[in-house]
């Protein structure tokens, strides 16, 4: 029997940050959706829970952003964490326990990452190849038809002949 490929849904880019307010370095944990969205833009809802060199984020859903401008695009979630170990055990959990684990090690010159133990998560430590393999990675939303009503057809009167 055959097995179904389990398609992406989850992109998550991991790499250095800088926070100006702060002035501090992190490191940015950006998550975002496969699935690109035609009407509006969407936030992840992600509950996240940080325990010694354990990161877990568990998925609750979408929700929409507090300004509803209509938008299209990916829905997303974004954290800068900092004072992270150089190693870090990163968990997402979606609907129905499914997870995804991998390791982080945070070195001065590059981030690397264990292969992920799910195939729904697709895991870059580099901006420019999370840009451009975007294209490749998400699904593209589907145009969908402009559906316009007929107006109400009217019996049309047949016109009777008239007797002589």
């Amino acid at each position: 029997m055959a097995q179904k490929k389990q398609t992406i849904e989850y992109r998550l880019l991991v790499q250095p940050a800088y926070d100006e307010t702060l002035q501090k370095q992190g490191v940015l944990f950006l998550l975002e959706t496969a699935k690109q969205f035609t009407n509006f833009s969407y936030v992840i809802d992600v509950k996240d829970d940080v325990e010694g060199k354990n990161i877990l984020w568990t998925l609750r859903g979408l929700r929409a952003p507090s300004m509803n401008m209509p938008a299209t695009g990916t829905a997303q979630f974004h954290k800068i964490y900092f004072d992270l170990p150089m190693t870090v055990h990163f968990t997402l959990v979606k609907k129905g326990k499914v997870k995804a684990e991998t390791e982080f090690s945070f070195l001065k010159t590059a981030f690397k990452s264990s292969k992920a133990t799910s195939t729904f998560l697709k895991i870059y430590t580099d901006q420019q190849e999370f840009q451009t393999k975007r294209i490749n990675d998400v699904v593209m939303a589907e145009a969908k038809p402009d559906i316009h009503r007929e107006p109400p057809t009217t019996k049309k009167l047949i016109p009777q002949k008239t007797k002589r």
